[in-house]
């Protein structure tokens, strides 16, 4: 019996042996169906395969081993195929981060894979194309990827069809070379879009949405994962999303305009990741918040919360990341902390915390990324934080530790990458340390740290991409230690010499900032050179001297250049033009002698330009009317332009007839950059030096609201055109210090921003309108020198100028002068206008000088007004060049001898 049974056991066994192995290959060789088989090697031959289609470090081509005959001919075995096993239909395709590149239709064949379930497209390079209106024909797609494929336009509200949907991942369709979103929802709508279906994932990250979140979105219960970063939602959150019961991720990230406060939250909550960052959440964090057990990421930053940080965030004791930083938190840091032991990355930058750094810092032995800049903490300097080996980033910039700190301190952590200080006491070693002793530092700023010379150890930072030395004392020539620079700032120290030709050496720079340097010597053409590889350049306040060279590369990719306050010469580089993307340009306070050109108005990206104090002169192209649609800051003060302003020059410039927006920020230029696996993001703010209120301003952040111009001190003739008027935007206008003739224009009514009017020293005549009276911003108003009458506008801010904004016009009359309206004393404007004195410098100092010894022994009312007149207008030019370039060089040490009360918190 037992033979028997054990007979039968192995008969049992070998058939299902049979049945598992040669024919059950056999079956599967007859699964792949050969209408399916064609339908992808249609799909495979209409793209190519390119490396840079995809991102993703382990990419490789899934197609390529695809082959229609032959032992591979199963389809259901193919790289990224997969098949029903009782059907063999073609169920799953799976070409993400494949080197895909083409386009693709509605007339592709992937659409006759009508038993798709699964269809992921991601990391490949479709060039732009629409997404295919058939894909609403793939009935039975649960699962649709076609995330960072270079999809663009409109969503096509054929995916509304897909009934069966669970997850559908839009994200990250932008431009790979300006970042821009190219995917847009707007009709149909997100709520359109998915309607029809059930999901339990939404990701559409980077897609253009434009509306308010959607009220439907409370009511799926199902959503695990809602991804909406960067969509350019407005409008009020609503809590109830946030309390869905199976939400484990809601990232709704940059979303400038989105308002939203945090709710009740439950212990049932399954949330994983929080996500809110550059939005308008505001308020007190909750303290229900430590009932989110399951938190691992948890990122509030650049968001407008108040109050203390809660207690109860320690009990989240899962979390890996926390970033509170850039919102107005105060206090101080909770010691509950000490319970995130599986922290890798802490951000509490640039808020209003106080004390000193807590000592259990050194037990958060994972951390890899600490931000604690700009927060006011204080104490002794916290060395104990540099035992954490694992830290690779830190920045403990802007805050108020007291004591020395030696920079041996800085090589414990063997992984340190990124180290930012400033305003520390930084003992340089004395000894030279091995080579390999020091980090291979990817990023190092050490502002304000009381150097003297550049440390040794940067002769050997062979993959240095950012360095940032600005505010020391640092003597003696330029060092660039390393040829992968990016971002180099040497600014606010004391170098001399001339700038090397080594500078050079790399040619992947994207930022030199050296202002406010005693260099000297010509600008390298090497350097100009590299233009096509930059986003800023700055050299202002130096001692260059030559001209600038006109080498600028025809992929020019420049956005800043600051080449103000030296001593350059010669004519404007024609090569300028190639720089299309120049949105800043400062050579104000130079020796340039030109006129200016007509190819200046091919800058069409242009906001601010700054030619002033130079040796300008001719009149103004009517390029220069036509071009600069986004301009809004002009100084081509203190030159010597001529002929009339024509109502046609101001017609273009629409940035400045635009109204001011809703919110106002900062310009700066962003530069994103993958290196070594981080991904850096630099931002920097772009600044210029202009005339503004009467006087010179060094402006380190410019306002993208802030509008200004300035044509004073020229030798423009005619009227002041009406079309001025239309520059609605403006809040500085200073058109003093010419040859101006005609009435003051009843278009001025309309600049309602304006805060500072100079019309002094011209040949204006007529009243003064009274609508003026309306420009209640109005803080500097001043139409001294000309021959104005009639009685004064009364009320709002004209209630605020003194006798110094009129005087000068015999013919005007009321407050504040004393001349009263209807009184015999009032004269009618006769006073000689000073152009009739002519003469170069030296004749112009000899009879200054003349009239100032004389002006003791002249008496009489007439006198003294013409003479006045004549030292205040014709010779302003001669006082302002000529005291300019003697303290040139005193300025530069004052702004050096003050800079700790300049520099700005970032």
């Amino acid at each position: 019996m037992k033979t028997q049974a054990s007979m039968k056991l192995i008969l049992n066994l070998l058939s299902l042996i049979l049945f598992t192995s040669p024919l059950s290959s056999a079956r599967k060789q007859s699964l792949c169906h050969n209408n399916e088989r064609s339908a992808l090697i249609h799909f495979k031959v209409s793209f190519s395969i390119f490396k840079l289609a995809s991102s993703d470090p382990f990419a490789y081509p899934k197609t390529e081993l695809w082959n229609p005959i032959g032992n591979g001919s199963n389809c259901c075995l193919w790289d990224g195929v997969t098949c029903d096993e009782e059907t063999g239909h073609v169920i799953g395709l799976d070409l993400s981060s494949s080197y895909l590149h083409g386009s693709i239709n509605s007339n592709s064949t992937i659409f006759d894979l009508v038993h798709l379930q699964t269809l992921n497209l991601a990391d490949n390079d479709f060039g732009y194309s629409l997404i295919p209106t058939k894909i609403g024909c793939l009935s039975n797609l649960k699962h649709l990827n076609l995330s960072r494929a270079a999809f663009f336009g409109q969503v096509p509200i054929a995916i509304s069809n897909l009934s069966k949907l669970l997850s559908l991942d839009l994200s990250d369709n932008q431009d790979p070379l300006s970042g821009a979103n190219i995917l847009r929802l707007g009709n149909p709508g997100l709520k359109t879009l998915i309607q029809n279906s059930t999901p339990l994932e939404i990701k559409l990250n980077h897609v253009i949405v434009s509306s308010r979140v959607p009220k439907f979105l409370e009511n799926l219960t199902s959503l695990r994962y809602i991804g909406l970063e960067d969509c350019k939602l407005h409008g009020v959150f609503l809590e109830g999303i946030f309390l869905l019961p199976n939400l484990q991720v809601l990232n709704v990230a940059s979303n400038e305009d989105l308002v939203g406060y945090l709710p009740k939250f439950h212990n049932s909550s399954k949330l994983e990741h929080l996500i809110l960052p550059s939005t308008r959440f505001s308020g007190n964090i909750p303290t229900s918040i430590g009932n989110l057990r399951s938190l691992t990421a948890l990122d509030f930053s650049l968001c407008s919360f108040w109050g203390s940080i809660p207690y109860l965030v320690g009990q989240l004791t899962k979390l890996t990341v926390l970033n509170l930083a850039a919102n107005n938190f105060k206090g101080r840091i909770p010691k509950s902390l000490a319970n995130l032991t599986q922290l890798y990355w802490l951000g509490l930058a640039k808020n209003n915390l106080v004390g000193e750094v807590p000592s259990f810092f050194a037990n958060l032995t994972k951390l890899q990324f600490l931000e604690l800049s700009f927060d006011g903490l204080w104490g002794p300097f916290p060395s104990f934080i540099f035992g954490l080996e694992s830290l690779e980033f830190i920045n403990l910039e802007g805050n108020n530790f007291s004591g020395s700190v030696e920079f041996d301190l800085f090589l414990k952590p063997k992984h340190l990458k990124f180290l930012q200080l400033s305003e520390v006491d930084l003992i340089l070693p004395t000894t030279t340390h091995h080579n390999d002793s020091f980090p291979q530092f990817l990023g190092l700023t050490l502002v304000e740290c009381n150097l003297t010379q550049f440390p040794y150890f940067l002769h050997n930072q062979t993959k240095l991409q950012l360095l940032g030395l600005s505010y020391n004392q640092i003597e003696g020539p330029l060092l660039v230690p390393s040829s992968s620079l990016l971002y180099y700032d040497l600014s606010y120290n004391a170098l001399s010499g001339e700038i090397s030709t080594s500078i050079c050496n790399s040619s992947s720079f994207s930022f030199i900032d050296l202002k406010d340097n005693n260099l000297s010597g010509r600008i390298p053409q090497c350097l100009v050179n590299l233009s096509n590889s930059m986003a800023m350049l700055s050299l202002n306040q130096n001692n260059l001297r030559g001209s600038i060279p006109n080498s600028f590369s025809t992929g020019c990719t420049l956005k800043m250049i600051n080449l103000g306050n030296n001593q350059l010469q010669g004519r404007l580089p024609r090569s300028l033009a190639y720089c299309s993307s120049l949105e800043v340009l400062d050579l104000g306070n130079n020796l340039i002698t030109d006129t200016i050109p007509s190819w200046l108005g091919a800058l069409t990206k242009l906001q601010a330009l700054a030619l002033g104090s130079n040796r300008l002169h001719g009149t103004l192209p009517i390029e220069f009317g036509l071009g600069f649609p986004k301009l809004r800051i002009v100084d081509l003060s203190n030159n010597k332009l001529t002929g009339s302003l024509s109502n046609q020059l101001f017609h273009n410039w629409h940035a400045m007839g635009a109204q001011h927006q809703s919110q106002s920020s900062y310009m700066v230029s962003t530069t994103v950059t993958t290196t070594y696996g981080f991904i850096m993001i630099i931002q920097l703010p772009y600044y210029i030096t202009i005339r503004y209120k009467g006087r010179e301003t060094f402006n380190e952040h410019i306002l993208s609201i802030f509008n200004s111009l300035d044509l004073s001190n020229n030798e423009f003739v005619g009227k002041i055109p009406e079309s001025m008027g239309n520059l609605m935007s403006l809040e500085a206008l200073n058109l003093s210090h010419n040859n101006l003739t005609g009435s003051i224009p009843q278009s001025f009514r309309k600049l309602s921003n304006l805060e500072s009017l100079d019309l002094s020293c011209n040949l204006l005549s007529g009243e003064i309108p009274q609508q003026l009276t309306n420009l209640t911003f109005l803080e500097i108003f001043n139409v001294s020198y000309n021959y104005l009458r009639g009685a004064i506008p009364q009320g709002n801010q004209f209630s605020t100028f003194g006798n110094d904004s009129f005087e000068g016009n015999t013919g005007l009359c009321g407050n504040p002068l004393s001349n009263k309206c209807g009184d015999s004393n009032v004269q009618s404007p006769s006073q000689p206008h000073p152009s009739s004195y002519d003469g170069d410098n030296e004749e112009s100092s000899t009879l200054v000088n003349w009239i100032i010894i004389s002006m003791g022994y002249l008496s009489g009312l007439v006198v003294g007004v013409i003479i006045g007149h004549i030292i205040t207008c014709r010779y302003h030019e001669w006082f302002v060049e000529t005291f300019r370039r003697r303290g040139q060089h005193s300025k530069r040490r004052g702004r050096r001898g003050q800079h700790n009360k300049r520099r700005a918190r970032r």
